[in-house]
């Protein structure tokens, strides 16, 4: 089949970066459209991102970060802070903290040997975090970005100024109601829309969220639950205006009696949201817990989701992307990470057919892609359940002794023998894993979970690690908190250059 027109089906912010990549990646002559409804409203949630998106946005898509700045007023994440297990607080950052090894001839092994009940002061990013600075300063007083960031985001901004660069991109917008699909044996033919048009394409694009219209209700793909390893299945969500609160550049997610709760940061809101498993606990007394938790909340919203995705995200003529092809919970903010490298990976595998063809070859290897994509951030998430032992409670004691690692477990049988070692690291972890094996070992470590290779270093051992751990707090306490650094990016002379948003981080 040649693709001469692409339809997708749902804006947000699924459907506008998928529609930017498709744009992007195809010959002039190939439509993109994108079919959506004003009247659908969005759920107002706080968006956080892995370190990949600055440089989707800024570097592949050539979005100008000066005006998504204005425009979408996102602030800096360095990583992920955990009040989670019975030790103490630690941190999940975008660098390597304990998979690897440091030039002081004294520590001759992957730092994480070292680290004990102190997984911190010897990275620079937690440093930073605990000075809540979300960069270093440069000698001439700047911000020194050097991509190592995500961002936090208003999910409902995100997706208005991407409608916006949609249509000066050229996209064509269908404000419009689905009624009806008509699919035969090659897949979907029409949608009949709430205005009397019928619209036809070549290729469908499926980012109708939960729903998933068009590859789960109408074509019928299987869905295949994380329910073994992921009990958690609603949320509840709200927040409040900012006051003196500093802005903090990370997330925090810290243990509930039946969950958990997040805490993203925005320059005037903070939101929260407590993700919990309705088999353990009811909507009134979540929603309780969560207020109590957070006395300035106001208003509040529940969402309801199934961890898992479908077997397939590519069916005949459809592809689905977003929450139509898969879901997890946010406890590492993967959803947007997830639309952004399937968007690019369906992309350029059409416009390198030549003749954007879809053969069968394309929909197997991108369905081997999706599986794995997902199936590797279920196998990271279980992890976080099965070793947290905070609390001792029905539902924790039942992630304890119930959750399935599935692909996790041949890491955790490693690390529980050998310790944090990088030895065979190329063999451990999946190329598509986002958290390699370095996010695998620092979890591990942060929740106390013992291994057989707990040596008591030498001496001289603990000295190297002292003076690196005094050396790193130090070099980071010169940093520069959040609120200023907006102000020095939002400034007349500041300019954006591409090692502001990594390079190439992957996908």
């Amino acid at each position: 089949m040649t693709t001469q027109d692409v339809l997708v089906l749902g804006g947000g912010t699924a459907g506008f970066l998928a529609a930017l990549a498709l744009k992007k990646e195809l010959p002039p002559h190939i439509g993109v459209r994108v079919l959506h409804s004003s009247k659908i409203g969005t759920i107002g949630v706080g968006e956080g991102s892995l370190r990949q998106l600055p440089e989707f946005l800024h570097s592949y898509l050539g979005i100008d970060a000066r005006r998504f700045f204005a425009e979408v007023q996102p602030t800096w994440k360095l990583g992920i802070r955990f009040r989670w297990g019975a030790g103490a607080d630690f941190d999940y950052s975008f660098t390597p903290q304990v998979c690897v090894t440091h030039p002081h001839p004294d520590l001759s092994r992957p730092l994480g040997f070292y680290c004990f009940d102190n997984l911190r002061e010897h990275s620079v990013t937690s440093v930073l975090m605990d000075n809540e600075h979300a960069f270093l300063r440069a000698p001439d007083g700047s911000p020194l970005m050097e991509g190592n960031y995500g961002y936090h985001m208003d999910n409902r901004k995100l997706a208005a100024f991407l409608e916006r660069y949609a249509l000066e991109q050229g996209i064509e917008l269908l404000d419009d109601e689905v009624r009806e699909v008509s699919a035969d044996a090659d897949g979907v033919r029409t949608l009949a829309l709430a205005s009397g048009q019928s619209v036809r394409a070549d290729l469908f694009v499926d980012c109708s969220g939960f729903r998933s219209l068009l590859l789960g209700d109408t074509l019928g793909e299987p869905f295949v639950s994380y329910r073994s390893s992921l009990f958690c299945d609603r949320a509840v969500i709200g927040g409040w205006q900012r006051t003196q609160e500093p802005v903090r550049p990370y997330t925090v997610s810290e243990t509930m009696d039946c969950g958990w709760c997040w805490q993203i940061e925005h320059e005037d809101r903070i939101n929260r949201g407590y993700v919990y498993a309705s088999d353990f606990i009811s909507d009134e007394d979540a929603e309780a817990e969560f207020r109590a938790k957070n006395p300035h909340i106001t208003d509040t919203a529940m969402v309801r989701f199934r961890s898992g995705r479908y077997r397939r995200a590519w069916v005949k003529n459809v592809v689905a992307i977003g929450n139509s092809a898969g879901f997890v919970e946010p406890l590492e903010a993967t959803a947007i990470a997830a639309i952004c490298s399937a968007a690019k990976m369906l992309a350029q595998t059409l416009a390198q057919a030549g003749d954007c063809a879809v053969r069968d070859s394309n929909r197997d290897i991108f369905n081997r892609y999706n599986e794995r994509s997902w199936d590797t951030i279920a196998d990271f998430l279980a992890v976080h359940y099965r070793f947290n032992t905070r609390m001792d409670n029905a539902f924790w004691r039942s992630c304890v002794n119930e959750v399935d690692l599935r692909g996790a477990q041949p890491i955790v049988d490693y690390y529980r023998d050998n310790g944090p070692c990088n030895h065979w690291q190329l063999i451990l972890e999946d190329p598509l894993c986002r958290f390699r094996l370095d996010g695998y070992y620092t979890l591990l470590l942060g929740q106390g979970v013992a291994h057989a290779q707990l040596d008591t270093p030498s001496a001289r051992e603990r000295d190297a690690f002292a003076q690196l751990q005094k050396a790193t707090v130090q070099y980071a306490a010169r940093g520069v908190g959040v609120t200023e650094a907006l102000g020095a990016v939002r400034g007349e002379h500041w300019q954006w250059r591409p090692q502001h948003f990594g390079v190439n981080p992957g996908i």
